[in-house]
């Protein structure tokens, strides 16, 4: 069987199968009700705060450390 044709037909397949059974992303068997519609859970709020606190603090410290190290290596270079 040529492989357009295998493609094709495993296409079709996908087609016709349900979306709930195929799945459709993060929140496929999750219901959207009010103030449920987020991709992560927030209940332990220490935990939450923590993890906020660490990615902002390396996200907004990534552009500086990139300038040191780049004003660091052009002042070697002679």
């Amino acid at each position: 069987m040529s492989p357009l044709a295998r493609a094709s037909t495993a296409s079709f397949r996908a087609a016709r199968t349900p979306k709930l059974a195929r799945g459709f992303g993060l929140h496929h068997l999750k219901e959207h009700t009010a103030h449920h519609n987020m991709p992560f859970t927030y209940d332990n709020r220490r935990k939450f705060a923590t993890r906020y606190a660490v990615s902002a603090v390396t996200l907004f410290s990534v552009p500086f450390i990139a300038a040191g190290y780049q004003l660091r290596k052009s002042s070697g270079a002679v």
